[in-house]
């Protein structure tokens, strides 16, 4: 976690009582931290780790800039504006790593084994088997890989110069709500990391017992354990679970030297998605030569970095991405628990879900409420627009504050059962790509529809985060869903999909998703994401290497 300077604001005499405690210093808790600070309030952030630290969940979304500009103009934090679009983010902050996402890429493999002889994917097919859904117009005005030690590190220095406390290598013992009082008691234990002593020296106010007004969840899927917060896990409804394998390497190479003449951008500047029979590799690129790769399969799959590589074997066109690649993060942890060598991440199950959202004097932000899957690159706007609504609740006085609490409760729950419902059924479609491509169409058609609604007003999404409550669409894609469950026992039925939802998202369809004269190439332009206002913003902010 960071290494604050003696100089910083986070180091000074720490108050005990606080209207808010954030646990977990992610982007979205270090964020709302800094929105909070910014407006008066008391803040204490908590975390176990110190930054800069690994992390994924790297891929924004037009619908991510959307709201990381109307954050900055909302609550005055002009620093926070460059965040919003690639051209302004290198700009100003050109020493805060990133990468160039130009929009969506998604190109088959199939498995061969080796006693088959095992072929890479025929670049003269290269373009039937692939889809590319653009989402900028321009470089300018990409959408950005967060390269999120950098980031994260970014955002929690941020919070801190608003007024924010920051405890790192921290965590929360024991806590107890008295409703009466409407206050936390937290008993809190900092711990020196063994490689990490230097840093927690100076950066952290040596006390163990603390009061809040407010706790805030923002502790992704570890969840807050208590017996005052009492909010199991929910996730045997869920249709999607999968799991990953996943780390940040040097000397990937690229897919796709350059653009082919009908595509609408280059495939390596995307979330790019290399869609295997069952499961998926991701790789995004950022600008200073890491990339992040990662497996993604369905969690009844046993995975382990040897799995991991053995699947990029059996995928000779992935094998030569991958054949001068080594791995640099994150690091593993040596047997005398300092600091290892580097050792791919592994994750048994990612799509999660927790019975409650809020409760009295407690709230979670979606990171830690639910996630799905990182196939649609969802998780840093679903983030984001928990910060857009908590922000606003949090400030209010406490009889609106909890009205407003109870519909984020229930929205939030309509969110996740929406976005599963968008990727399982991208799963179901498997092993045929022309079906996956299909129901990934569902997802891109959400995201148009929500960046008019946030494009009109930023603040009122009245159907819904990504369409969540536009009904009409909903019945759409239950119905998909189940027409590729018949499919599976109905081989004319199989053929029959893409045609089948060509037809339904006909209402909606204004870009030419799943037309065949435009080849699975789609020069969709979202509008340029607040554009002026981005740069009034940005107008008086001076670039800084710092």
């Amino acid at each position: 976690m960071l290494a604050v300077e003696p100089s910083s604001p986070s180091v000074k005499r720490v108050n005990r009582r606080f209207d808010h405690l954030i646990a977990g210093s992610g982007f979205s808790g270090s964020l709302l931290a800094w929105i909070l600070a910014s407006q008066g309030r008391s803040v204490l952030l908590v975390d176990r780790s110190c930054h800069p630290r690994f992390a994924v969940g790297e891929s924004s979304t037009p619908t991510a800039d959307f709201l990381v500009a109307y954050l900055a103009q909302r609550w005055n934090l002009p620093a926070l504006a460059p965040l919003a679009c690639w051209g302004q983010w290198k700009k100003h902050y050109p020493q805060l790593a990133c990468g160039k996402k130009r929009g969506f890429s998604y190109y088959h493999h199939q498995e061969c084994y080796h006693h088959q002889g095992g072929a890479a994917i025929e670049r003269s097919k290269l373009h039937s088997e692939s889809l590319l859904v653009a989402a900028s117009s321009q470089d300018a005005w990409s959408d950005t890989h967060w390269h999120r030690s950098s980031v994260d590190e970014f955002l929690v220095r941020q919070a801190c110069a608003a007024g924010a406390t920051l405890l790192e290598s921290t965590q929360i013992d024991a806590c107890e709500f008295d409703p009466v009082e409407h206050r936390w008691s937290f008993s809190l234990r900092t711990f020196a990391e063994k490689g990490l002593a230097s840093r927690v020296d100076h950066c952290q106010d040596s006390f163990s017992e603390v009061q809040a007004t407010w706790l805030i969840d923002a502790t992704g899927h570890h969840g807050l354990k208590s017996p005052s917060i009492d909010n199991p896990e929910d996730s045997q409804w869920m249709r999607t679970g999968t799991g990953a394998v996943y780390g940040h390497f040097e000397g990937v190479s690229p897919f796709v030297e350059a653009a082919h003449e009908s595509d609408p951008f280059c495939g390596d500047d995307a979330a790019q998605h290399h869609v295997l029979d069952q499961g998926w590799f991701w790789m995004l690129r950022f600008d200073h030569g890491i990339t992040s790769v990662g497996l993604v399969e369905p969690s009844s799959v046993a995975r382990s970095p040897k799995t991991f590589w053995e699947r990029i074997e059996r995928h000779p066109s992935v094998a030569r991405l991958m054949q001068r690649a080594k791995l640099i993060a994150p690091l593993g942890t040596a047997s005398d628990g300092t600091v290892g060598e580097p050792a791919l991440a592994t994750v048994q199950r990612m799509s999660r879900c927790r019975l409650k959202a809020w409760d009295k004097g407690w709230v979670c932000l979606p990171v830690s409420y639910g996630f799905i899957d990182p196939l649609h690159s969802t998780g840093i706007a679903h983030a984001l627009s928990g910060v857009v609504r908590l922000a606003e609740s949090l400030l209010m006085e406490r009889p609106q504050c909890y009205a407003s609490l109870h519909a984020y409760g229930q929205d939030l729950r309509q969110e996740i059962q929406w976005l599963d419902l968008l990727v399982a059924g991208c799963y179901a479609g498997q092993p045929a790509f022309e079906n996956f491509v299909a129901f990934a169409c569902m997802y891109f058609i959400s995201a148009i529809e929500f960046e008019k609604q946030l494009a009109t007003d930023p603040a009122r999404w009245p159907k819904g985060f990504l369409q969540s409550r536009d009904l009409q669409l909903a019945q759409v894609a239950n119905e998909a869903y189940q027409l590729l469950d018949r499919a599976r026992h109905d081989p004319k039925l199989a053929c029959e999909f893409p045609e089948a939802v060509r037809r339904a998202i006909e209402p909606w369809n204004r870009v030419g998703l799943l037309d065949p004269a435009n080849g699975n190439r789609i020069a969709h332009s979202v509008a340029p994401k607040y554009a002026s206002s981005i740069e009034s913003l940005c107008k008086g902010l001076v670039s800084s290497s710092k």
